[in-house]
């Protein structure tokens, strides 16, 4: 196997927006993607799952049951089971809908990180991938999932790149990564050491931690010279960036 070139840790981390700036807009939605490339986010982090009828339907969790809105004309049901139609009936705090990736890919001046939930979805994914002009923001995206399968199923059938998610980075996440082919690994920012970013770096790989809110996680995060940093107000992590790094 040919040795891999060793990325340099970057002095200062390109922020992601963890679900748009979700600290300040309801997460997951248009607002709160335009709200964090106004604040400063280099990439945007989204969530996806697959509708009942093969749509890629941008929100984080399996169910609308916690982001529908109190004056939601449909409050309850799982993704999985809701058809398109029936999505775009879901009211979310301050008025804003659900997302389509595509309607995502349309808006957006900054590549995503691309957190596939559900292996299932993989496929149709990578569909949406391979019809994005070149050079289009969008186009340079990477898919992040915690299920390798999913990551397998993208680089099986597209050339965008990926990386590895995981709560902790330990041997076998490397390996799985590097099995993958990953460019990055994402741990958990509680779950960071030095020893394991460095672990990740001489695996040829980058490390992209999530979520960062708080002085202390970021601390941790300069100390282990992270390449990219998710968090869910990049214009607290823009000015605290500033800050340290000038």
């Amino acid at each position: 196997m040919p040795e891999q070139s060793v990325p340099s840790p970057s002095p200062r981390p390109a922020i992601v927006g963890h679900r748009g700036a979700s600290a300040h807009a309801p997460e997951n939605t248009l607002a709160a993607f335009r709200r964090a490339l106004e604040d400063g986010a280099q990439l945007l982090e989204c969530d996806v799952h697959l509708s009942a009828d093969g749509h890629v339907v941008v929100m984080h969790d399996e169910t609308i049951d916690r982001t529908a809105a109190e004056d939601s004309p449909l409050r309850t049901g799982a993704i999985g089971d809701l058809t398109r139609a029936e999505l775009d009936t879901v009211l979310l705090e301050g008025e804003e809908r659900i997302p389509s990736l595509a309607e995502l890919f349309e808006m957006t001046t900054a590549p995503l990180f691309i957190e596939v939930k559900v292996a299932a979805a993989a496929t149709a994914v990578a569909g949406l991938l391979r019809t994005l002009p070149s050079g289009t923001p969008a186009a340079a995206s990477t898919v992040i999932s915690f299920h390798a399968a999913a990551l397998a199923e993208i680089r099986r059938t597209t050339g965008t790149p990926v990386s590895y998610l995981v709560e902790q980075v330990d041997e076998l996440a490397i390996t799985t990564a590097r099995e993958l082919g990953a460019a990055g690994v994402g741990p958990s920012i509680n779950g960071l050491s030095l020893r394991a970013a460095e672990a990740v770096h001489e695996a040829g790989m980058t490390v992209n931690p999530w979520t960062a809110n708080t002085a202390a996680q970021l601390e941790v995060a300069l100390a282990c010279g992270v390449d990219t940093l998710t968090t869910d107000d990049p214009a607290w992590l823009q000015r605290e960036l500033d800050v340290r790094l000038g």
